[in-house]
C-alpha cells in the first residue's frame, strides 16, 4: 500500500458520519434509570435509620452484663470470692443516681435447704451484702469499650453464693399504671460454690 493510499484511507475513517435512519443510544435513558434508583436507595436508607432510631431512641442502651468469679483462700476456713462485673455497651449513655439510676451487685446465700427439683428464684436466699458500683457519683459507658468493675466479699468454705449484677436506668418517661418513673433494666446471675 502507497503512502498516499495509506492517507486516504486514514482520512476516510475520520470522517464517517452516522446514517440518517440510525437511531440515537439509550445512555439518557439509562443514566435517568441509575439517578432515579440512587435517589430511591438514599431515600430507603434515610427512613430505615429513622426506623432504628424511633426503635433505640437518642438515648438507647444495649448493654452486656457478664459475672466472672475467682476464689482464693483466705484464713482457715474463710474464703475469698472475687467478682469482676464486665459490662459492653455499644452505644454512649450516662448512669446518674441522682435521677434513680442504679448499678449493683447483690450477693445471696443460697438456701441450704431445698428440696429435690425446687427452682430457686435469682432473689432466692439470705441477703448478705448490696454493693453499690456507682458510689453516689454519674457512671459514663463509654462506646465499645468493657467496662471492669471488681468487688471482693469473705465467706465461709462450703457456702453456695447466689450473684446478681443489676444495671436500672430511668427512661424518662412515667409509668401509667403505677405513675412513677419508667426504668429500663439489666441483670446478669451467676453461682458460686466456695470450696
Amino acid at each position: 500500500m502507497t503512502p498516499m493510499k495509506r492517507l486516504r484511507t486514514l482520512v476516510s475513517f475520520r470522517h464517517k458520519t452516522k446514517p440518517a435512519n440510525e437511531k440515537p443510544t439509550s445512555f439518557p435513558k439509562t443514566e435517568l434509570t441509575l439517578k432515579i434508583l440512587t435517589l430511591v436507595a438514599a431515600v430507603v436508607g434515610g427512613v430505615w435509620a429513622f426506623h432504628l432510631y424511633q426503635l433505640a431512641g437518642g438515648d438507647g442502651w444495649a448493654i452486656n452484663v457478664k459475672l466472672e468469679t475467682k476464689v482464693l483462700p483466705y484464713h482457715n476456713n474463710l474464703r475469698l470470692l472475687v467478682v469482676n462485673i464486665k459490662s459492653l455497651n455499644s452505644r454512649n449513655f450516662e448512669l446518674d443516681p441522682d435521677k434513680g439510676d442504679l448499678y449493683e451487685l447483690n450477693f445471696r446465700r443460697f438456701p441450704s435447704s431445698v428440696n429435690k427439683e425446687t427452682v430457686v428464684d435469682e432473689n432466692g436466699g439470705e441477703l448478705i451484702q448490696k454493693v453499690s458500683l456507682l458510689n453516689g457519683e454519674p457512671y459514663d459507658f463509654i462506646p465499645g469499650l468493657e467496662m471492669d468493675n471488681m468487688q471482693t466479699i469473705v465467706v465461709p468454705s462450703k457456702t453456695i453464693v447466689s450473684l446478681t449484677a443489676k444495671i436500672q436506668k430511668q427512661t424518662g418517661k412515667i409509668d401509667k399504671k403505677t405513675g412513677k418513673p419508667d426504668f429500663d433494666y439489666v441483670l446478669s446471675s451467676t453461682v458460686v460454690r466456695v470450696e
